[in-house]
């Protein structure tokens, strides 16, 4: 608890952002925002009632922004579910436990929180209908908002090309499969009951209104993707989107077979059909844009769009290497995602910089690659630029809200350091979670020693046990599951060779 003179936290280094930082200085925190910074001395004679804490060879850095994130419960390998190439696994995560929104979005918000994530895009499924899915955005507000934690929600749905990318063929491909299978993959992803295009338009816009003025949270259109989203649909977020400045994140060109098929009969690039549209603009995130051409991330530059890198999501699927120095070479905001699919399935932002600054190298040997200042600004002023909230999150500055992770230098130093090292090159090349000592949000301390504060994890995981063992087990068998991914292959084969001809 703060003393009426605020806080001061004092600090080997002190990283206002990723590329200015402040060495043996401290901060002054008042009413949950950042106050001046500056040496320990000068701030306790200035505010000698203030509450000190003397950081013993720490740095204090921004909270982190997940600019990505589903929520799965609990980790898919521990369900069965292999990595796979995007398309075949899609299926397999159709069968994961379908435990509680309360469940699952406790258990990665107090997952995040403990890796220094203080602010978060969740892009989740909306629901059946537009009473399930109100339910859903609400409780998933309530319990970011509850813990700390700055976050947009944005639900999305698969509407069309529910089995293949190719429109109108989902039904063509069904019968390649014998009668059984092709029954349970036509419950499980063409009759399953989904929100209605109008009424979730409805929904989103009441929900962002009523979020309009709030500092911490907010509600976005998320439609899963271009090609999984009616023309129409589209059409209507981009008037809502200009009219009523609000926000839209979706997936695009994240496979190599999304970008050869893109799931219009004219395949028309999915960025293209979003400018046409009216969307691209700064108000929309794009998820992964692995495979996206130089034409593409032109038009993303030139109409101020923003791009979440996902690295982690993306070799596990697959699904390839984002050209991520063409994108900062052009100028394009970018922000950093874990998607819920963390390289080791531990939510380790260090890790996700880590692997980020190693993957993200030029094509030519002595040109730019990702420095690890940006990447550090990707995870943090990157991502709050991306959410609106740069104002408030992101940085250390002035007057902004006071999340910020106290990480211990100690296993870091070593041996020995170097004076001049920079502490953001050190941080992004050799920090884990397990240095982490605190994490604070609006002040507060939030997470200690790796335990989160104001809430019982004991009771979370046991939630998480009941539900899991309570779960309906879809999942496709593994005799059926290889049959599936064998058709799969084979149908986008046929295609891919069908188009070849063609042209």
């Amino acid at each position: 608890m703060m003393g009426d003179g605020g806080s001061i936290f004092s600090a080997r280094w002190v990283l206002v952002d990723a590329f200015h930082s402040r060495k043996d200085c401290a901060i002054h925190v008042q009413d949950g925002k950042i106050g001046e910074i500056a040496p320990l001395q000068d701030l306790t004679s200035r505010f000698p009632a203030a509450e000190v804490h003397i950081g013993e060879n720490v740095a204090i850095l921004p909270g982190f922004v997940n600019a990505h994130h589903h929520c799965f419960g609990v980790n898919l390998v521990n369900q069965g579910i292999s990595d796979d190439l995007l398309e075949p696994w899609i299926f397999a995560t159709a069968g994961a436990a379908a435990i509680s929104t309360k469940t699952s979005t406790e258990y990665a918000a107090l997952r995040l929180l403990k890796n220094g994530v203080t602010a978060v895009v969740d892009a989740c499924t909306a629901g059946e209908t537009a009473r399930l899915a109100e339910m859903k955005v609400r409780e998933k507000l309530e319990i970011y908002t509850g813990l700390g934690i700055s976050c947009a929600v944005a639900p999305g749905e698969r509407w069309q090309n529910r089995i293949v990318h190719q429109s109108g063929q989902d039904h063509a491909f069904l019968t390649k499969l014998p009668e059984p299978l092709r029954d349970k993959l036509e419950h499980q992803h063409l009759t399953r009951a989904r929100l209605n295009p109008a009424e979730y338009l409805d929904l989103i816009l009441r929900l962002a209104e009523e979020h309009a003025q709030a500092e911490t949270s907010d509600v976005w259109f998320g439609p899963t993707a271009p090609h999984w989203t009616s023309p129409q649909l589209l059409k209507e977020i981009a008037c809502a989107v200009r009219e009523r400045g609000l926000r839209m994140q979706t997936h695009v060109e994240e496979s190599l077979l999304q970008h050869l098929s893109a799931g219009r009969p004219d395949n028309k690039n999915p960025v293209a059909e979003l400018a046409d549209i009216g969307l691209l603009g700064e108000k929309l995130s794009l998820a992964h844009m692995v495979w996206a051409d130089e034409y593409a991330l032109r038009e993303v530059a030139d109409t101020g769009a923003h791009i979440v890198c996902n690295p982690s999501s993306n070799l596990r699927l697959r699904s390839g290497i984002a050209p991520a120095w063409k994108m900062k070479r052009l100028g394009i905001n970018l922000a950093l995602g874990m998607d819920g699919t963390s390289l080791a399935g531990d939510d380790d932002m260090f890790a996700e910089m880590r692997l980020a600054r190693n993957l993200y190298g030029s094509a030519d040997p002595l040109g730019p690659g990702l420095t690890a200042p940006d990447v550090f600004d990707m995870a943090t002023m990157g991502g709050a630029r991306l959410m609106g909230m740069d104002q408030s999150i992101g940085s250390l500055n002035d007057g902004k809200r006071a999340n910020f992770i106290v990480v211990s230098l100690d296993r870091l130093q070593g041996p020995w350091l170097a004076e001049s090292v920079d502490p953001v090159e050190l941080l992004v090349s050799s920090a884990k979670t397990s240095d982490i000592q605190s994490v604070y949000v609006g002040g507060s301390l939030t997470v200690s020693q790796g335990k989160v504060c104001n809430r019982n994890e004991h009771d979370v995981l046991e939630n998480i046990n009941e539900e899991m063992q309570r779960a309906a087990d879809q999942r496709l068998s593994t005799q059926d599951y290889a049959i599936v991914r064998s058709a799969l292959l084979r149908w986008y084969d046929n295609w891919l060779t069908h188009s070849a001809q063609l042209r």
